[in-house]
């Protein structure tokens, strides 16, 4: 690539994208968010999990003895494992919301436990139990998330700004510290909870519907513009250029994404228990088992070039980089190469990725692929991890492995060039050492 055009895209990046991805960082909110899902993320693995075992990926009509069998073995372990996965998966906006609200304490030096369990109550008090639902707790589960984080948000806010204006009840230092914390909340909990109280009231009796089912209104325009082919496209690109310039792109993105990602696998979760089509494809297992295969930029296959590589220092960073990389850590590679701010790797860093969502996803969309319907580590090998997500789906495991192979042609004219160039600067040393010695 021209060094002339290298160096103007990353002027562009530096000066458009790279405050915005450092005020997003330091944004306290942001982190809040990022921290309340994070905190969830054990409890949805948890759960997910157990979908294939409660819901086995056969067809209802198929009557060979192995399908009978597991369908049999479905029903007799239901009874132990739904609750394990209702009381998990099922009541993630309550998790988020004590995560939420204790982590934007934290960044105002206010007690998190005390305020993550008024976030907690405060997300109870705006929903309705009386659209508790088969499968997730209706707005308990992934209906609940918007409205756990508002409720989250506003309670912390509301108890600091009651702090900053002295409303509270104080009492000496010699009371101990639980106790005094205690009397501090009494005040803006109570202001914090009959204010949403009347609010519940009014959004009742002027609209008939409780906030949660207001909010999902207000954000399906964004979860339907979330759960498209541009709306990847976008993301990947931003992640990628982030990451070029040595930002961690993927951490930003991925954590603006969450909210979208843990409402669409819920929602394609109770599609699943109530036999109806999946609505969404992209979600996190298709981000994590399609595109970052190896980890950012799809790098995997340049893990197994370096190992075969004339050049000992591929050679040695392929040996660094190579169990890493199986589980999706590619910071040896990334660096070792280097691919970061190394204009040889851009094009192949930025558009592998790109080509394999777009493959990937015209395959979902028109029926070769399977819809995901699990959050798993993303540290889960990516053949694997495709599979299971999808509920034991076969063409998945497929498609990563066909992604892996696209990566590895679309990768290999760039690192044969990028192994000749350091072969002649290997060569070069060595002759350097020989004439010295």
């Amino acid at each position: 690539m021209n060094m002339h055009v290298m160096g103007l895209l990353v002027s562009i990046v530096e000066q458009r994208m790279v405050p915005i991805a450092n005020w997003l960082t330091r944004s306290r909110h942001v982190l809040a968010l990022r921290d309340g899902f994070q905190l969830a993320m054990p409890f949805v693995i948890v759960g997910s999990l157990l979908v294939p075992l409660l819901y086995p990926p056969i067809a209802p009509d198929n009557s060979h003895a192995w399908a009978i069998w597991l369908r049999d073995l479905s029903h007799q372990l239901t009874p132990w494992l739904y609750p394990v996965y209702s009381h998990t998966s099922g009541l993630v906006a309550l998790i988020i919301a004590f995560g939420a609200a204790a982590s934007l304490a934290k960044a105002y030096e206010m007690p998190e436990r005390l305020s993550g369990l008024c976030g907690c109550l405060s997300f109870l008090m705006l929903i309705d139990f009386k659209s508790l639902q088969i499968g997730v707790f209706g707005y308990l589960g992934g209906l609940g998330i918007f409205t756990a984080l508002l409720g989250a948000f506003y309670t912390v806010e509301i108890i600091r700004l009651f702090h900053r204006m002295g409303w509270v009840i104080s009492f000496p230092n010699e009371v101990p510290l639980m106790t005094r914390r205690g009397f501090q909340y009494i005040i803006p909990l109570l202001f914090v909870m009959l204010s949403l109280s009347l609010l519940k009231l009014w959004l009742q009796n002027q609209f008939g519907i409780p906030l949660p089912e207001l909010m999902g209104h207000l954000f399906q325009p964004l979860i339907t513009g979330a759960d498209t082919l541009p709306a990847v496209l976008v993301a990947l690109l931003v992640a990628h250029l982030l990451w070029f310039i040595g930002v961690h792109g993927a951490l930003i993105v991925t954590g603006l994404l969450f909210p979208f990602w843990m409402a669409g696998v819920s929602a394609n979760q109770t599609a699943l228990i109530n036999g109806e089509p999946l609505p969404h494809i992209f979600l996190q297992g298709f981000w994590d088992y399609y595109l970052l295969i190896g980890g950012i930029g799809s790098t995997l296959p340049l893990v197994f070039m370096a190992l075969r590589s004339r050049s000992q220092t591929l050679n040695s960073v392929g040996k660094l980089g190579m169990i890493p990389s199986l589980f999706n850590i590619n910071e040896p590679i990334l660096f070792g190469f280097p691919i970061i701010m190394n204009p040889l790797f851009l094009v192949p860093f930025i558009g592998v990725p790109l080509i394999n969502a777009t493959l990937a996803w015209l395959l979902t969309e028109w029926g070769y692929l399977d819809r995901f319907v699990a959050m798993l580590p993303w540290s889960m090998p990516s053949p694997l991890g495709a599979a299971w997500a999808a509920n034991g789906s076969w063409p998945n495991l497929v498609m990563a492995l066909v992604c892996i192979l696209n990566s590895f042609v679309l990768y290999r004219p760039f690192f044969l060039a990028h192994e000749k160039l350091l072969l002649a600067q290997e060569h070069q040393r060595r002759r350097k050492n020989e004439a010295q010695g």
